[in-house]
């Protein structure tokens, strides 16, 4: 049954990256497939069978190395694909129980196409392991994306603060 589940995860993962290398040239299509690819991969985390390792391997390559991530509300920036991936990895035993989407996603092209800002919502999507009730909390981000070796990564993430 494990090795079914892994095979599935295996072709997906396939075909999202043929859909990038041959979809549309339009790069917020891409950038949306990308986004779409960076949930899928966060929410099957902890079901795949890959190790911490594996895991910050493959969630690294949506980042810049010099990814800035700011998360507001008094919380300390994270700098660096290093330190997020680290993060990540430490975090992933723990979030079997959550589920992530991005909805209401904007893309604005900067000139010549090798650049983005994207403005979207994170749904965070919990399950009481007792209740099973759901409960959802939703925040807004703006990310910078830019267009390395073929591939959008992101390279700022700002958190929005909608109470001002």
């Amino acid at each position: 049954m494990r090795r079914i589940a892994v095979i599935a995860v295996a072709v997906a993962a396939l075909a999202v990256a043929a859909w990038s290398l041959l979809g549309p040239a339009s790069g917020s299509a891409n950038i949306r497939s990308r986004l779409l690819a960076l949930s899928d991969m966060i929410n099957s985390s902890t079901v795949d069978g890959l190790g911490p390792e594996a895991r910050g391997a493959q969630l690294g390559a949506f980042f810049t190395e010099d990814v800035d991530v700011d998360l507001g509300q008094g919380a300390a920036p994270i700098r660096g694909r290093e330190t997020l991936v680290g993060m990540a990895g430490r975090l992933q035993p723990r979030t079997a129980a959550f589920q992530l989407r991005f909805e209401d996603v904007t893309i604005a092209m900067a000139p010549g196409d090798q650049a983005a800002d994207v403005h979207l919502t994170a749904e965070i999507i919990r399950r009481s392991i007792t209740s099973g009730e759901e409960s959802l909390d939703a925040r807004e981000f703006t990310l910078g994306m830019r267009l390395v070796g073929g591939e959008w990564q992101i390279a700022r993430v700002t958190a929005v603060d909608t109470l001002k």
